[in-house]
């Protein structure tokens, strides 16, 4: 809970003790107004449109973006919103299994090159950004323009 929201509440305890003790009209006004603006801010459309794109990570760009993105068609794109080629919803444990020993066209990566907590990176991009596509289903991933090296 933020510091706005706990702050409204705070508001409403004191109104409360207020409408009890006083029971004017203008206190009622002043809880449904309240009331009516943390409902307002509680409605997932607004908080949706508000998040940005989750951070794709740096190993995620290095490896996997170059054919893992539209146009290129070497690997599938359903991976962003964590289906297959048919449609159905991908396990993370599929995409760990792939990332290790490899698929078709797509090879295995040893340890070395993508460590568990990379890997683990990679799951929690995925995961995150196929919620952010269900309420942006246009957005396309870019990789962040960084330079230097695996980090």
């Amino acid at each position: 809970m933020n510091g706005k929201n706990l702050a409204l509440i705070n508001r409403i305890s004191a109104l409360t003790k207020s409408f009890t003790a006083q029971k004017t009209q203008k206190t009622i006004s002043n809880l449904l107004i309240i009331i009516g603006a943390i409902l307002v801010g509680m409605l997932p459309g607004r908080a949706a449109q508000a998040q940005e794109p989750p951070k794709m990570p740096y190993v995620f760009g290095m490896y996997c973006f170059m054919c893992h993105k539209e146009g290129v068609q070497i690997g599938p794109m359903g991976m962003f919103d964590m289906l297959s080629k048919t449609g159905n919803p991908l396990h993370e444990q599929f995409i760990r299994n792939n990332v290790r020993f490899g698929i078709k066209a797509m090879p295995a990566f040893r340890l070395s090159e993508v460590s568990p907590k990379e890997l683990d990176g990679i799951v929690k991009y995925l995961k995150e950004l196929a919620a952010y596509r269900k309420s942006h289903p246009n957005y396309k991933p870019a990789p962040v323009q960084e330079g230097g090296s695996k980090k």
